[in-house]
């Protein structure tokens, strides 16, 4: 069932049909032939398909282990630049083509007694947005149901390792009008969740209310940029996630050997309660970390500290793209309730023609340093021809403490046109 229900998500759809009322040059169109083939290849058909089996177990009582195959495919239209607006919209279906009682689509209780692998079946409205280039003060407003994403996605992101990804309901106005500087403030009325349209709770499917994301950039100079955000969210139907986030980043590069790159990353936030959320905290944010990129190689190390109060405040990413960070486990998609400390380090390079990853996490509690595990990941992606990707992943946590062991393994292909 595809569900609309945002007051920005039908917004875009009526200032669509208006914008196709309005827009137009001031004199008749020519009627030359030509001109009317101009205006159709300007209009463009765009869709993907991602194959995946996926298999998951979690060492712990009364969990079985997943079994999943799952393909999702998106078709969409969109057009180039026409009086300075463009359109775009595309539809999602995801199909379980396994038995979908072999494993856990959504968390706990409804995960059918299986680790969870959060792909459900769903038919959906991924995106529906137009957009206005105001060129003249470097300013573009996009309105509707869109992708957002800020620098690494930690904080906000699209969540597009899972088949749905997550979407936002928004006006957004990005401008670049001052040099080097980058403005960007978005107002959400409605998070559209990766569990898809017929995710057992409201709060599951969507997060709604009012909440606002602003995000400055800065390039100081050639290879080194300083960002500020305020991230400020206010969920009425989940109350628990309501917080605001203010925080600053600092990332570069620099030349160090011949052919070899230096990168560093350092970021620091706060985080307090906020909206109809009950619990009172206010917790931190700390990020650093150092590699090394030249042609054959890619690796380095860092380490990520969540604070946590010990009695229910925690530092979160409500609408962060986890699965990207602290392992590919997933363990800890949620901050631990004792805050968590995440010692990594990565190595990379290319082999037959697959870039292979390789990632060791260590993790403990914040609150009293208890040992949690360690991880290792591995990731190899090739692609194929203009269209094709092939990815497989695997992941194994060593869980020490109350953490249970963690085993995940997928391979996929994707096919974009």
């Amino acid at each position: 069932m595809i569900k609309t229900k945002s007051k920005l998500a039908v917004g875009a759809m009526s200032a669509v049909m208006t914008a196709a009322a309005t827009a137009g040059p001031a004199t008749p169109p020519p009627v030359e032939p030509e001109a009317s083939g101009s205006v159709l290849d300007s209009i463009h058909l765009f869709g993907t398909a991602r194959l995946r089996y996926e298999y998951a177990d979690f060492n712990k009582v009364d969990v079985k282990e997943s079994n999943l195959l799952s393909l999702r495919a998106r078709l969409g239209v969109k057009t180039d630049e026409i009086y300075g607006f463009k359109f775009l919209v595309e539809g999602e279906a995801t199909g379980i083509l396994s038995d979908k009682d072999k494993y856990g689509p959504f968390p706990p209780p409804n995960n059918n007694g299986r680790a969870v692998i959060a792909d459900p079946d769903s038919v959906l409205l991924n995106r529906l947005q137009l957009s206005y280039n105001a060129k003249p003060i470097d300013t573009v407003v996009t309105v509707g149901r869109q992708y957002i994403t800020f620098d690494d996605q930690r904080f906000i992101g699209a969540v597009g390792w899972r088949q749905n990804d997550q979407t936002f309901d928004a006006a957004v106005l990005q401008n670049k009008s001052i040099d080097k500087l980058t403005f960007t403030y978005a107002y959400v009325d409605q998070v559209n969740r990766i569990f898809g349209s017929d995710a057992p709770l409201d709060s599951l499917e969507t997060f709604e209310g009012d909440s606002h994301l602003i995000h400055l950039n800065y390039d100081i100079c050639d290879g080194l940029a300083a960002r500020g955000f305020a991230y400020l969210l206010d969920f009425d139907n989940a109350a628990s996630n309501s917080c605001d986030t203010y925080g600053l980043e600092l990332q570069g590069d620099t030349e160090v050997f011949t052919d070899s790159k230096l990168n560093y990353l350092l970021t620091a936030a706060i985080q307090s309660d906020a909206g109809e959320n009950t619990a009172d905290y206010e917790e931190y944010y700390f990020r650093g970390q150092v590699g090394v990129k030249n042609d054959c190689l890619n690796y380095g190390l860092g380490a990520e500290c969540m604070t946590s109060d010990g009695e229910g405040g925690r530092f979160l990413f409500p609408l962060g793209t986890n699965h990207k960070f602290n392992g590919f486990s997933d363990a800890f998609l949620t901050t631990p309730v004792d805050g968590l400390v995440d010692y990594y380090s990565w190595v990379g390079t290319k082999f037959l023609g697959f870039n292979h990853t390789m990632a060791l996490h260590y993790f403990t509690t914040q609150h009293d340093s208890s040992e949690l595990g360690w991880e290792i990941d591995y990731v190899a992606a090739r692609q194929i021809g203009e269209y094709t990707k092939v990815i497989l992943k695997g992941a194994y946590l060593d869980g020490k403490g109350d953490q249970f062991d963690i085993t995940r393994a997928s391979a996929e292909v994707n096919v974009t046109f």
